[in-house]
């Protein structure tokens, strides 16, 4: 009886430790699993960041986002490079200009007429961002080794809407990820059944 009960008792031990060995296997591919998950969410959410603040004209946001490479210098002056100028105003007639203002036979200027300014009926209206198609893109010329995110938004003009397709190659630096790359998604990249991939190898 003692016998069968030491086996017995070994036997029991022998499934635990195997059951262990089988559960720590599994947590450690969960795990493995979820950070390569949390990396690739990262990038396509700082690319859909971007993106959206390129749109919105929000310049600090967008050149924050961008590696120092693609700045081309610091925060500061990528925005002052990017950020949308105000118009000057209308010269008045009296000011001097390349030519001479337009006078009537009495005399009096005709004045030019307005042009439209940057918030008028001349500017598009961007739908939202979205990102997808995260993938591994190598490294080209400048460009380190990213990933490649697809973002695609719609362009809403007064008598239009076309939708506007780029690929963006994200780079981590550190625990930061920001854009290195970004490339019009052509119809010839389209063709060939990886997008993302062609453009961003254009360089």
């Amino acid at each position: 009886m003692r016998r069968g009960a030491t086996a017995a008792a070994v036997a029991g031990i022998a499934v635990l430790v195997a059951g262990c060995a089988s559960g720590a296997g599994t947590e450690k591919g969960a795990s493995g699993d979820g950070g390569a998950s949390d990396t690739t969410a990262a990038a396509v959410q700082v690319a859909r960041t971007y993106q959206s603040a390129v749109n919105g004209d929000d310049w600090t946001k967008a050149c924050g986002l961008r590696t120092e490479r693609y700045r081309h210098g610091s925060v500061k002056e990528c925005v002052a490079d990017n950020a949308p100028k105000t118009p000057s105003p209308e010269p008045s007639p009296t000011e001097s200009d390349e030519f001479p203002p337009l006078r009537r036979a009495d005399g009096s200027v005709v004045r030019p007429k307005p042009k439209p300014s940057a918030s008028g009926p001349d500017r598009a209206e961007t739908g939202e961002v979205k990102a997808s198609a995260p993938q591994s893109v190598p490294a080209i010329g400048d460009h380190p080794a990213g990933t490649g995110v697809r973002v695609e938004y719609t362009v809403t003009w007064p008598n239009s809407t076309t939708t506007s397709r780029k690929a963006l190659r994200v780079v981590q630096q550190g625990d930061t990820w920001l854009v290195d790359q970004s490339e019009d998604i052509a119809e010839s990249d389209e063709a060939h059944g990886n997008p993302v991939h062609d453009a961003l190898m254009r360089g």
